[in-house]
């Protein structure tokens, strides 16, 4: 309850954070419902084990970007979107977050926009950020995908039954726990990055990558929390749309519903979340700077 307390305070002392996380849970959301709509498609036409779709799926984007033009026109679309993306959110990040960072400093509200001074301070840096965490995640879905491979193959083999299921069993665990420390120490990093480059002019990503190391226990459960609370309603949201597309009543209006629902869900959690991220970052540092003083 404490998290929830520390938010509401920030929000009330600056409601406008409200509108990025709701441009955020829009976009989420709005992806989520296209993922989910082309998964929905796929497993209409399903006709082999998960494996295999997965290495049809893998052997269709090798198949593509083989073709030298096509993977030249794949490359400059990536390209051009990611450079787009960075300096949308280059823009919006910049002004919000200085309006979340005055909040957790206790900075009254001075005269002009907090928003426009942000702009001003940290629009290019957060373009920076923004073009190595896209980057990151990408090396981080790809490192995924091939993670996850040997699993996948062992797993298979298990269920046809031309391998033992305690080494499907045993490799798929190992692949988790090994994929989960790896996500939460890429995420732990990347989201305390943002409120380091608020306060440190230069190495703000060692600052950042320091600070969470030194916390990553005491905040790795808040943060899985978090996790599990975004999962479960996920979970609840698919299992409404997939039962409603199966006894065939989904309408405009039902849809519509369900994804107002998802957006205000998540803009709720969101808002928590990167006020529990700036908060949390402030509390660490500060810790970190008084021990070092004292030594």
């Amino acid at each position: 309850m404490g998290i929830v307390n520390r938010a509401v305070h920030l929000i009330a002392k600056r409601p406008s954070v409200l509108l990025l996380t709701a441009l955020l849970s829009t976009v989420v959301c709005v992806f989520e419902y296209f993922f989910m709509t082309l998964f929905y498609g796929l497993t209409m036409f399903k006709t082999g084990s998960p494996f295999d779709d997965y290495v049809n799926i893998i052997q269709f984007v090798i198949n593509t970007i083989s073709v030298p033009e096509t993977a030249v026109k794949i490359i400059l679309a990536l390209v051009i979107a990611v450079i787009a993306v960075s300096l949308i959110l280059g823009l919006v990040f910049s002004g919000c977050f200085n309006i979340l960072y005055n909040a957790v400093e206790g900075k009254e509200k001075k005269e002009g926009s907090e928003f426009v001074q942000g702009v001003k301070k940290y629009f290019l840096r957060m373009i920076s950020l923004n073009l190595w965490t896209i980057c990151a995640f990408v090396i981080f879905i790809i490192y995924a995908l091939i993670a996850v491979i040997p699993a996948a193959i062992v797993v298979d083999n298990s269920i046809n039954g031309t391998m033992n299921p305690l080494a499907g069993i045993f490799l798929s665990l190992v692949t988790v726990v090994v994929l989960f420390f790896s996500y939460t120490f890429f995420r732990q990093y990347i989201v305390f990055w943002y409120p380091s480059a608020m306060i440190h002019d230069k190495n703000h990503f060692k600052l950042a990558k320091k600070i969470s190391d030194r916390n990553f226990w005491p905040l790795l459960s808040k943060f899985v929390a978090f996790d599990i609370i975004l999962v479960l309603f996920d979970i609840l949201y698919i299992i409404a749309n997939f039962t409603l597309a199966n006894t065939q009543v989904v309408s405009g209006t039902v849809n519509t519903i369900l994804i107002v629902v998802n957006i205000v869900f998540k803009t709720i959690v969101f808002a928590v979340l990167i006020s529990f991220i700036f908060s949390s970052f402030k509390s660490c540092s500060d810790a970190y700077k008084h021990k070092n003083a004292v030594r």
